[in-house]
């Protein structure tokens, strides 16, 4: 996703028509342990998916419901937000290279690119932008997508420990306002979430639901969080009406998001919705399995790795993505791998995958100094001991101090949608599976790495461990 230069940007804004849409909903279903297909064509092989999908038959993207109330003169030092227009919708707040960026993509109905205008909340009056707003000219991603383009523009020059307001589209509509607040020099605290994945079965009303009360609730306890990481699969399929019930939660508007790719995801709605900072090539299958990618937050190095793809030369270039990106990084305190699949499920049908690849994770992860590594796909909660060489360092302690080697995070349900029951191998320091939604976060300082757990129908704190460097 390119850059874009910032410009000054003053005029006065006109309130539109608003246009009213609506998506059909798709009752097609898949299992939490296929890797979706797209209908129309599919290679040979296990696990393979198309190489293509034929967006023709996609469902119409459903219209984000946003509300704003619009200041009613513009000023002559800035320009007025003005009321929320359905015209805009699937706003996603997006990572970018590091702290000081941010990546916004969205749907604007307009055939004509857009802007992402930026500024710190202390300067706003009311719902007019100071002069000093941030702005970025949009890049048409995907044109023309059932009357759609969707638009991306990444903003840069943000400051530490700031609070921002922001708003994107054109003169023909805007999004809602929204916001998000950066890190504290020293200071990350992150929210975690496991498979969301929608659109599962039955009871997806009450797991729509219960994602909405969710996010609006961890907006209230954390909002001066500064990222969101998604462990992959947000929905089951990759539908617009599954999408619309994920995307449109503060999760993905007032934190900066990374998403995993999971084996639900890798379609091109995975592609237009999320941003890929630093994209390799390493990794990559074809246009709708791109390569990995790795961004950086204060002083962590984050690196996504895709394994939707089962090889001996997949595995090798997820090596090489590894060292280039810690080259890239070397003063980088805290090492992070995103993925998937777990090398330690504590969900028995899928421990035969991670115990064929587990040998080569865990070389390139020793070799390379891996701190943490972060999972999904279980619905469940695993947490290891530190693990060096295949071996556990076991230990009762909820906090170590200068450990040589690897801890292992897996993830549960952020939605409740599924739940699979556990067999949990013997370097699982702590297994949970409450059959409830569940929320984590990650407190990161220069000298320790402390994640907490919590039951989201409840919030207790379900588990705590910290890593410390000194």
């Amino acid at each position: 996703m390119k850059k874009n230069s910032h410009k000054r940007w003053s005029f006065f804004l006109c309130l539109l028509m608003v246009l009213s849409l609506t998506a059909v909903g798709c009752e097609k279903k898949c299992s939490d342990d296929e890797i979706f297909v797209p209908d129309q064509e599919q290679t040979e092989g296990e696990g393979d998916a198309a190489d293509t999908q034929d967006t023709a038959n996609a469902e119409e993207p459903a219209a984000e419901p946003e509300t704003q109330t619009p200041a009613s003169v513009p000023e002559a030092s800035g320009y007025t937000a003005p009321e929320a227009d359905t015209n805009v919708s699937y706003v996603v707040l997006g990572v970018g290279s590091d702290q000081s960026q941010v990546v916004l993509t969205w749907y604007g109905l307009s055939g004509n690119a857009g802007k992402a205008v930026v500024a710190k909340a202390s300067e706003m009056s009311g719902n007019t932008f100071p002069v000093t707003a941030l702005l970025a000219d949009s890049t048409i991603y995907s044109a023309n997508y059932n009357g759609y383009n969707v638009n991306t523009a990444t903003v840069t020059g943000l400051e530490p420990d700031t609070t921002y307001q922001y708003m994107v589209g054109n003169e023909e509509g805007w999004s809602a306002m929204h916001s998000f607040h950066t890190a504290k020099s020293g200071e990350t605290n992150i929210l975690v979430t496991g498979d969301i994945q929608l659109g599962t079965g039955d009871d997806d009303a009450a797991s729509i639901e219960n994602w909405k009360r969710i996010s609006r609730e961890t907006k209230e306890k954390f909002p001066e969080y500064n990222l969101h990481l998604n462990m992959g699969d947000v929905t089951t399929m990759p539908f617009e009406d599954h999408y619309i019930n994920v995307l449109t939660s503060p999760m993905f508007t007032d934190y900066p998001t990374a998403v995993v790719l999971g084996n639900h995801d890798y379609a091109n709605l995975y592609q237009m919705h999320f941003s890929r900072p630093n994209q390799s090539d390493f990794g990559a299958r074809n246009e709708l399995q791109n390569g990995n990618f790795w961004f950086r937050y204060g002083d962590t190095l984050f690196m996504e790795l895709n394994f939707m793809i089962e090889s001996d030369d997949i595995l090798i270039e997820h090596g090489y993505f590894i060292k280039q990106a810690i080259e890239a990084n070397p003063d980088c305190k805290w090492k992070v791998v995103m993925m998937h699949y777990s090398p330690y499920s504590s969900v028995e049908k899928y421990q035969k995958y991670a115990n064929e690849n587990r040998e080569y994770w865990l070389k390139v992860f020793d070799e390379n100094d891996i701190d943490v590594v972060l999972n999904g796909h279980d619905h469940a909660y695993t947490r290891t001991y530190i693990i060096k060489n295949g071996q556990p360092q076991v230990t009762d302690a909820t906090s170590v101090t200068n450990p040589d080697g690897t801890l292992y995070l897996t993830f549960g349900s952020a939605s409740g949608s599924q739940y699979h029951d556990v067999s949990p191998m013997s370097v699982a320091a702590k297994c949970i599976q409450n059959n409830h939604p569940q929320m984590s976060t990650l407190n990161i300082t220069d000298s320790s790495f402390k994640m907490t757990l919590y039951d989201a129908d409840t919030w207790e704190v379900l588990d705590q461990f910290e890593i410390v460097k000194n």
